[in-house]
């Protein structure tokens, strides 16, 4: 839940404990000051959502009122004035001067506490994203600073949702809003009023909750998401792990389904200075999960629900029966930094695939009829489910317009012939420097 901030000025401070015993019961984080070099101080160091302006104080109510005004013109606070007097001169005055609303003194707790529960609620639905009913980013980032300033013990979760930009393209906005509010509904599903939530960006959340808790939490988003992906893709996108943005002529990376990567970490004060070391932290943490096949997440480091490869990744086996094709892949590769393996026929692939266990693989559909491409592509994914290891890269470079066989069939980027040498190997930096 989000804490408003409320500063409450007032020379009396039995007045002050009074209003501060009301806010409490709205959950806002109140601090009182009694005179206006206390007041600009606060008011300097903390971005207050609420001032509360009693005329007790010595200076010139009205005076003091605009001055507030000018020093909060960057955040833009509620000023509330409360006044002994109930005469509607009075009133006029303070509200031209700058004050937002104007309460007397003599009004009961209840209404009192009605009237700024009121303010806050408009505030704050201002302020929260229409889709998820989360906060947006300019109150998370403010929410998170002010948690840090409490010096209190808490839990951190960064979570991404992935591919919902491939999917709106492909989908449209409204499909895509529905996943915004189904991964919404998720995640208030789980947490609880001591917690909060809030927009990183648009499609990255914060989460701010207990360190007992927080793993647990990861865990269940990531699980629940999963479970309702096949509601957002047809079925022939969703049984197979893909989807398709552009033509047949068209060059095209094999876009997966969408997913979320998720950052755990508790804040320690020692380690994280600020929020933005925080923030670090965590997009340091969560960056080699965008390779996840699905939904997965990270805890500090280096608890990883997933696999992540940091060897460099640089040997590319060229299965090509054009052997002038061939050669001029191969001297590229080599030009950029790869090693390479020329296999010219189809009966020895799997002994060369074996022997060499390339990184990525540029295999050739072969011809029309037989479709050797397509058999050596069934192949190699047999190997390496014996090996129970990761499939390499595989670029299918092809003449034969299919794209849907060929992705289906476990390519990773459809490549259509005519080519340039510099299409192939910007895709190779793609996929093998990726970070």
């Amino acid at each position: 839940m989000y804490n408003p901030s409320v500063l409450i000025i007032s020379k009396r401070r039995e007045l002050a404990v009074r209003y501060k015993k009301i806010l409490k019961l709205l959950m806002a984080d109140v601090v009182l000051v009694n005179n206006l070099s206390d007041a600009i101080g606060e008011i300097r160091n903390n971005e207050f959502e609420f001032i509360i302006i009693s005329d007790t104080i010595e200076e010139n109510i009205k005076e003091f009122i605009k001055k507030v005004r000018i020093l909060t013109y960057n955040f833009r606070p509620s000023i509330i004035a409360v006044s002994k007097s109930d005469e509607l001169s009075d009133k006029l005055e303070l509200l031209n001067a700058g004050a937002d609303d104007f309460l007397s003194e003599s009004m009961p707790n209840k209404e009192f506490q009605a009237r700024i529960n009121a303010h806050i609620r408009r505030h704050i639905e201002s302020l929260i994203n229409p889709l998820t009913g989360f906060l947006n980013e300019k109150l998370t980032r403010k929410n998170l600073n002010r948690i840090i300033k409490r010096n209190k013990t808490f839990s951190a979760i960064l979570v991404s949702l992935d591919g919902i930009n491939n999917y709106r393209e492909i989908y449209g906005e409204i499909a895509s809003e529905k996943v915004l509010q189904t991964i919404g509904a998720i995640i208030s599903s789980a947490v609880t009023k001591e917690d909060t939530v809030g927009h990183w960006s648009q499609n990255e959340f914060l989460v701010v909750t207990s360190p007992v808790k927080a793993e647990k939490l990861a865990e269940f988003f990531a699980f629940a998401f999963d479970n309702i992906l096949n509601r957002f893709y047809t079925e022939f996108d969703y049984s197979n792990k893909f989807t398709i943005n552009s033509s047949n002529s068209k060059e095209e990376e094999k876009v997966s389904l969408m997913k979320i990567s998720e950052a755990v970490i508790e804040y320690n004060s020692i380690l994280h200075k600020n929020s933005y070391e925080i923030i670090q932290n965590l997009f340091n943490l969560i960056k080699p999960l965008k390779n996840a096949e699905k939904s997965t997440y990270i805890v500090d480091r280096p608890k990883l629900y997933g696999s992540v490869d940091d060897i460099q990744k640089n040997k590319i086996l060229i299965m090509e029966k054009d052997e002038a094709l061939g050669l001029l892949i191969e001297t590229n590769c080599i030009i950029n930094g790869y090693s390479t393996k020329i296999c010219d026929k189809y009966e020895n692939f799997t002994d060369c695939l074996v022997d060499y266990l390339p990184d990525l693989i540029i295999l050739d559909w072969g011809t029309e009829n037989e479709k050797e491409g397509l058999m050596a592509l069934d192949t190699a994914k047999e190997i390496y489910r014996r090996r129970k290891e990761k499939m390499p890269t595989i670029i299918f470079s092809t003449n034969i317009l299919d794209k849907k066989t060929i992705l289906s069939k476990g390519a990773d980027f459809y490549l259509p012939k005519p080519y340039s040498i510099k299409t192939l190997i910007n895709t190779i930096d793609k996929f093998l420097n990726r970070f």
